[in-house]
């Protein structure tokens, strides 16, 4: 067997060295070149890591160095603060006049200048509206549940509740606004509580705001379910991420369709609990990042979520070397796309023509 020369050896060092020599030298030297290789790439892949920021991965903008880079601010057009001379007004929309609580007449009584006095009416008047909120006054409606003895055989009944009336101290407006505040503005118990003591008049303690929770959590219930049903016949848009409940590791995933969004905390993040959220026969398309639990759906019927691509293509710009030139390829492309599409949902284009 002939041994190659490996290039790093001169020729005359080669000729001159014996069999048993050669057979050590090549050995070496490819094993170096092995080690060699393996070296740089773990160090481009480290330095790699070690460039990462919100620009070009999925780390948060908090935490960039100082070193990062940020987009240059806007510069100064000029123009002052405000609404601009040619920018359309917008202004308050009129509430018909069948619909307002009361109208008030306000007529001259003289002419401003000859001081004459003045009668008659305006066909067209000139309309100013005030809204303002009614002095909120809780309404508290007691149930008398009278208890009364038979006198033949010695038994008492007591008197029922009327249908629709629940057990609870609170009535459905007062349990739907505290869950609003807790759930959809995300206001803490404590700020609940203060709420509605200053602007509703009503005393709530912190148990109270969560048995209000619990029971609106149960009403709503039904509608829930028929919500995760309707998102497992729709295109979706999901997630996942770490979530805590009650200090336990637990999953919350977002479902986002055109029409609705459902939010579920699930124990795990596995492909099980995937295909029990979508369903198990899903025919939608899937928007999502790469999160291995998605590779489960064949590719044709995801996409991946533009936002990592593109921070994707700006982490193969700066890592230099041959994917550089690939990286500003695809990004110049992806910016081409974003802008047709814009053209489209602004009405420019239709969406044959994109």
């Amino acid at each position: 067997m002939t041994l190659k020369r490996p290039a790093i050896v001169p020729p005359e060092v080669w000729e001159q060295a014996p069999e048993p020599v050669r057979v050590v030298m090549h050995a070496m030297v490819e094993y170096y070149e092995q080690r060699i290789a393996k070296l740089e790439a773990e160090v481009r892949e480290l330095t790699a890591r070690l460039n990462q920021n919100s620009q070009n991965s999925s780390k948060p903008p908090s935490s960039d160095g100082p070193h990062v880079k940020r987009k240059p601010p806007k510069l100064p057009s000029g123009r002052k603060s405000g609404g601009q001379p040619e920018h359309p007004p917008h202004q308050r929309v009129l509430v018909p006049v069948d619909q307002v609580d009361t109208v008030i007449a306000c007529k001259p009584d003289q002419c401003r200048r000859c001081g004459k006095p003045l009668t008659g009416s305006d066909p067209e008047p000139w309309r100013h509206q005030v809204v303002e909120l009614p002095p909120i006054q809780s309404q508290v409606t007691e149930y008398q549940r009278h208890r009364l003895k038979c006198g033949s055989c010695g038994i008492t009944t007591c008197g029922e509740l009327p249908p629709g009336v629940l057990s609870s101290c609170y009535g459905p407006r007062l349990a739907s606004v505290v869950a609003l505040c807790t759930g959809g503005y995300r206001m803490s118990k404590r700020m609940v509580t203060s709420f509605c003591r200053a602007v509703l008049g009503i005393e709530l303690s912190l148990g109270e705001i969560s048995q209000i929770e619990q029971t609106v959590t149960n009403a709503v219930a039904p509608a829930v379910e028929e919500a995760a049903v309707y998102v497992q016949s729709c295109d979706l848009n999901i997630d996942e991420t770490p979530w805590k409940e009650r200090g336990k590791r637990r999953t919350l995933w977002t479902m986002v369709t055109t029409q609705l969004s459902v939010f579920t905390i699930t124990t795990g993040r596995g492909v099980a609990v995937l295909r029990e959220l979508v369903g198990e026969w899903y025919c939608g398309f899937l928007t999502s990042d790469r999160a291995k639990v998605y590779d489960s759906y064949a590719l044709r019927k995801r996409q991946v979520c533009w936002s990592h691509l593109l921070r994707d293509f700006q982490a193969m710009i700066d890592r230099g070397g041959p994917g550089q030139v690939v990286g500003e390829a695809l990004l110049e492309h992806a910016r081409v796309v974003f802008a047709w599409w814009h053209w489209v949902r602004d009405g420019t284009w239709t969406r044959a023509t994109f």
